[in-house]
């Protein structure tokens, strides 16, 4: 690559269809899904995801929905729900997150609601972000970060080949408010195999 690319002026797909997923950003008449899928899902995320306890009401999802339109709009963040393609059901949410266009780098993030779990459908996710960040948008690194406890999260970069580049340790607090260490994956454009 010669020079990075201007995030404002990158074309960006509204949807990532995959075989029985499609990722898209939030809009507004979502927010009553997003709050039931969070308010579900609340005892199963708070272990790895304390912003769980922030997501307090139907109007927080609406005022989170929008803020993340802004920051779509603006290149700064790419939150998506997890929509199944067969009924329509919100299964969670994904995005690549921690975007820096100097790079360009970006971050990977995942949920899903309890009953959703283990069926593969985050391993889909994943895969279309993938695509994405090294298509469109241009990126030279995309890194996926979880806590050290959550093993059905770490399966799934080890999975797509991701590298295991560090475990943090004691990198941040847990729900409990204990230290919890962070395991580090990363996948290069030159890792990068279609």
């Amino acid at each position: 690559m010669t020079g990075k690319p201007n995030p404002l002026l990158l074309e960006v797909p509204v949807e990532l269809p995959g075989e029985r997923i499609v990722l898209r950003p939030f809009r507004d008449d979502d927010a009553p899904a997003l709050w039931e899928a969070v308010d579900s899902s609340r005892p199963h995320l708070t272990a790895w995801m304390p912003w769980v306890n922030e997501h307090s009401s139907l109007e927080f999802s609406r005022d989170y929905v929008r803020r993340m339109q802004a920051k779509w709009i603006l290149r700064e963040d790419f939150p998506m729900g997890i929509w199944r393609l067969a009924d329509g059901r919100l299964l969670g949410a994904t995005g690549l997150h921690r975007i820096d266009w100097a790079i360009p780098a970006m971050e990977i993030g995942y949920w899903l609601r309890p009953d959703a779990a283990g069926a593969g459908y985050a391993t889909e996710a994943v895969q279309l972000l993938v695509r994405l960040a090294f298509g469109q948008l241009q990126a030279e690194r995309v890194e996926i970060r979880c806590d050290a406890l959550n093993l059905r999260s770490a399966a799934i970069p080890r999975r797509l080949g991701f590298v295991h580049e560090a475990t943090l340790r004691c990198a941040r607090r847990n729900a409990d408010n204990a230290l919890a260490d962070t395991l580090v994956f990363a996948l290069t454009r030159a890792d990068h195999v279609e």
